[in-house]
């Protein structure tokens, strides 16, 4: 393997100074902003960080045929994120058949052994309770215990200025991986309908083994990328099974799916920063940078280099 190639990994099979790169850019993700101030009529002065957690809570879906698609688009955009930072990159995934705390048969540098993802050299804290993750992410304030004003872990809450920190980004690791079989599923799925439930039930129970909070706020741990990656690298690996070139084709990925309208309709917030939760900058007024596209566009279908796709080493 070879940093910069654009392959992404299994996390524990990279080199340990590629996880540090990984992490120290996604450290600096928050010490860059958006345009603007916390006071405009749509926040701004936004860390490109805190914009993931914008993201998602302004505009995630789940429970629909968009699930998939959706959660590739921000993955996508979070990687060209991180190439930004350094070009090298590319935004490896959790294998979620693999305990993260003990993963057999990984990356040391010289040697290969255990490796525990939770740790302050790399993802923070990882125990049985639920706690916030601490270094290096607090240093690097993603979240600040006395911050006044501040972000809460209520999506009703008014103080929910994405451009303020959160008082605590908590994770709790206390669970079983996935079993193999239940990924085999997924990947022997006929159609797209059966498999994105299979893909998404399983997603479900691993935000469970990795609570990062809620469903509203898991984007504020920096873990979710890892596993939205592995979601994103089963629907990819199911797109290119042998014999199924219609799993490429816009017009036929999705299936009995095809024409629901919101598959056909801008995906948001990068088609005109309108989410359903609130608009969302830069793709919104001011800046009005979105370009509108729906879930069939190329960029979405065809899915990302997976050191597991067919022919990619």
């Amino acid at each position: 393997m070879t940093l910069g190639d654009g392959v992404r990994r299994n996390i524990a099979g990279v080199s340990p100074e590629e996880r540090t790169l990984l992490r120290d850019a996604i450290l600096k993700m928050n010490a860059t902003k958006w345009d603007g101030t916390r006071d405009d009529p749509v926040p701004g002065g936004v860390t490109w960080w805190f914009k993931q957690d914008e993201i998602h809570k302004a505009t995630h879906v789940h429970g629909g045929p968009e699930f998939l698609p959706w959660h590739r688009e921000v993955v996508n955009r979070f990687e060209d994120q991180l190439r930004v930072i350094d070009p090298r990159l590319s935004l490896h995934y959790w294998d979620w058949t693999q305990d993260p705390r003990s993963i057999p048969g990984a990356n040391l540098g010289t040697s290969t052994g255990t490796l525990n993802l939770f740790t302050p050299q790399f993802m923070g804290f990882g125990g049985a309770s639920l706690q916030p993750i601490g270094q290096p992410f607090e240093a690097a304030g993603f979240y600040d215990p006395q911050a006044n004003p501040f972000r809460s872990d209520n999506a009703f809450d008014p103080n929910n200025n994405p451009a303020d920190k959160p008082r605590a980004v908590n994770r709790q690791v206390n669970g079983t991986p996935i079993e193999p079989v239940r990924d085999q599923e997924v990947l022997d799925a006929a159609e797209y309908t059966p498999m994105r439930k299979l893909l998404e039930k399983s997603h479900n129970k691993m935000h469970g083994f990795v609570n990062m909070g809620n469903a509203h706020i898991s984007f504020r741990d920096p873990f979710v990328f890892l596993l939205h990656s592995n979601v994103d690298r089963l629907f990819a690996l199911w797109q290119l099974r042998t014999g199924h070139p219609e799993r490429l084709d816009p017009e036929h990925v999705y299936g009995a799916e095809s024409d629901d309208p919101e598959l056909n309709g801008n995906v948001e917030p990068w088609s005109t920063g309108h989410g359903d939760e609130g608009d969302v900058r830069p793709w919104c007024a001011p800046e009005n940078l979105g370009i509108p596209h729906t879930y069939k566009d190329p960029s979405i279908v065809t899915p990302r280099r997976y050191d597991t796709n067919p022919g990619v080493v």
